[in-house]
């Protein structure tokens, strides 16, 4: 049986420690100048070198042909180490002699002077395992160990080992050995086996190893013995379970989209290739890592290829703005999910549909209620402002009034106008009524009482506002947008269009159908009341115009009636637009009282605030 590469090309020496240059020299240092401490305490991951540096530090303290503070490794108490035969160096399992009384054992048999070396060395792994009184039983022989004792204590969670151990030993932090260090070690080690690779094989190896230099030479091992030469970066991929990286691309792109069904696919496909769920998960999170750096400008700090890195510039420009942010704490739980026994299809599934549904929630209901929260604040100001007064040219227009006028949209044309405020029951047949906007101002007075020192504000009217200039004719529209049909061939644009300016106003879109258009305008059906409200509302409707005439090639005034059946839902009791922007934001709640009342249906007197 063949020995495991990790074992066969063990680090002999400190200058062999690769990735670990400081703690190699510090120690050689030691070893040179006789300045040894009695403890070490050496912490960092899996697979960094922990338990081989202690090994050569017990043979660096015995050895007999000491070279510049390198052990020789061919005197007889170096072989003697390295065989595993020395009675005076002791390796202990803390996971499994973790209690009491082996700590009592151990304290009674340090005493002994070593049977045939200089020094005893006690090299205990996994520390952190040993329980609180094994620590006390330890405690004092760990602070004042006889001269001829060294102890070297191995873990890989520091923060569980007492802080009074820990002030009682030197500790040596080992690092995550670099992805260019571990490819170049792999590199060295398929030589000395008269092996060939590619470089790009070496370099998934690296980066898969995550750190370890013990993972990544046993997954070396797992792809060697696939019997492939020379090895290639596809070799790598199917022997320990990689994602194609098209398909990884694929994945990345339909999640920075919202497309649910385009990243399930691209999931499938990769376990229908043999993916590994872990290794997925893994290759997902390091490219929402480059993405989330792109967005926050710090693209080069992601250590990434140049194709992984193009590929992360378009994300971070597509994905709404702290997506990737969020996508990392789902994926690092979903890989943390992944240690149970669980089905791992079904937890990297659920991931990608979490991740798809908080991109697409989040957005809809923060653009709604911002758009509701300004109509409101708008209202307060228009009320507060008082009536208008009388103007050397004549009354200026009332400030309600000026709140409705159409904002101008973003190329430069007017928006399309508001549709206007109609008292209950008078829209007109198949068209749903709008409620009047409400009574802020109104609802602020009479909790609060009026502000001190208001005053009406005048609206003052320029004197050419009497008599406007009449508006240019529009520009000859596209004729094969005059129709129902051709609007309903070129949904899709139009949703696209929507898209990239309001993605809540693309998703109310979708429900909702063309069902009347010219040269010159558009009708869009909405199928419920609450589809329609949000097609009238003013900054929705300057960006659906803007994208209708975005895609037919001219300007269209757009429109929205109610098409379906039933009549649309009116709240009892006259509830305004604060209740109902409430009760629209938190779905399921019900109101059962409240001292704030909408005052729009109620007659107000002149001047009143």
């Amino acid at each position: 049986m063949s020995t495991a590469l990790y074992r066969r090309y063990r680090s002999a020496r400190f200058a062999d420690l690769v990735g670990q240059d400081v703690i190699g020299t510090t120690l050689r240092n030691e070893v040179r100048a006789d300045t040894l401490a009695h403890a070490y305490l050496f912490t960092g991951i899996r697979g960094t070198g922990k338990t081989s540096t202690a090994r050569i530090l017990a043979r660096a303290v015995n050895c007999l042909d000491l070279q510049d503070g390198e052990p020789c490794n061919r005197c007889s108490a170096c072989i003697e180490i390295v065989e595993g035969s020395s009675v005076d160096v002791l390796e202990i399992d803390a996971a499994s002699n973790r209690g009491i009384d082996e700590m009592r054992d151990l304290r009674e048999k340090v005493k002994y002077l070593p049977a045939a070396l200089r020094r005893k060395v006690y090299i205990i792994d996994e520390a952190h395992m040993l329980t609180t009184e094994a620590w006390n039983a330890f405690l004092k022989t760990l602070e004042e160990p006889p001269p001829h004792v060294l102890f070297v204590l191995a873990t890989t969670e520091p923060h569980k080992v007492p802080e009074t151990v820990r002030s009682r030993v030197q500790r040596f932090d080992f690092r995550r050995v670099s992805a260019p260090d571990t490819a170049a070690h792999l590199g060295r080690v398929l030589s000395a086996e008269g092996i060939a690779a590619e470089p790009d094989a070496l370099a998934l190896l690296a980066r898969a190893g995550q750190g370890s230099m013990r993972d990544a030479l046993s997954m070396l091992d797992q792809a060697l013995a696939g019997g492939e030469r020379p090895l290639t970066a596809s070799n790598v991929r199917r022997a320990i379970g990689l994602a194609d990286p098209a398909t990884l691309h694929t994945l990345l792109e339909a999640l920075a989209g919202s497309d649910g069904a385009a990243a399930l696919r691209a999931v499938a496909s990769a376990f229908d290739a043999g993916a590994d769920p872990r290794q997925l998960v893994r290759e997902t999170s390091r490219l929402a890592r480059a993405a989330e750096f792109a967005a926050l400008g710090h693209a080069h700090g992601a250590d990434v290829g140049d194709e992984d890195g193009q590929l992360a510039a378009t994300l971070a420009r597509v994905a709404p703005q702290g997506f990737w942010l969020r996508a990392l704490e789902i994926l690092q739980a979903t890989e943390l999910e992944l240690r149970q026994p669980v089905d791992a299809r079904l937890q990297v599934e659920y991931c990608v549909m979490r991740l798809v549904r908080d991109s697409m929630a989040p957005a809809a209901q923060v653009a709604d209620l911002e758009a509701r929260v300004a109509r409101l604040e708008g209202g307060a100001a228009a009320r507060s402002a008082g009536p208008a007064r009388a103007t050397p040219t004549g009354v200026g227009p009332s400030p309600v009034l000026s709140s409705l006028a159409p904002a101008p949209a973003g190329n430069g044309h007017p928006a399309a106008p508001a549709p206007a405020v109609q008292p209950a029951g008078a829209a007109g047949p198949g068209v749903a009524p709008t409620a009047a906007p409400p009574s802020a101002a109104a609802i602020a007075t009479e909790e609060h009482g009026a502000p001190a020192g208001a005053q009406p504000a005048a609206s003052v009217a320029p004197p050419d506002a009497v008599d406007p200039a009449p508006e240019p004719s529009p520009p000859a529209a596209d004729l094969s947008f005059g129709t129902v049909e051709s609007w309903r061939q070129h949904w899709g644009s139009l949703l696209e269009a929507v898209n990239r300016r309001d993605r809540a106003l693309a998703g109310v879109l979708r429900d909702c159908r063309a069902i009347k258009a010219d040269a010159s305008s558009l009708t869009v059906g909405a199928p419920y009341n609450f589809h329609l409200e949000k097609l009238r509302e003013p900054s929705r409707v300057a960006a659906l115009t803007e994208a209708a005439g975005e895609v037919a090639g001219s300007p269209r005034a757009v429109d929205a009636v109610f098409v379906g059946t039933d009549a649309p839902p009116v709240r009892p009791g006259g509830t305004g637009e604060a209740t109902r922007a409430v009760l629209d934001a938190f779905a399921g709640s019900r109101v059962t009282s409240t001292r704030l009342r909408d005052g729009a249906d109620r007659p107000q007197s002149d001047g009143a605030a």
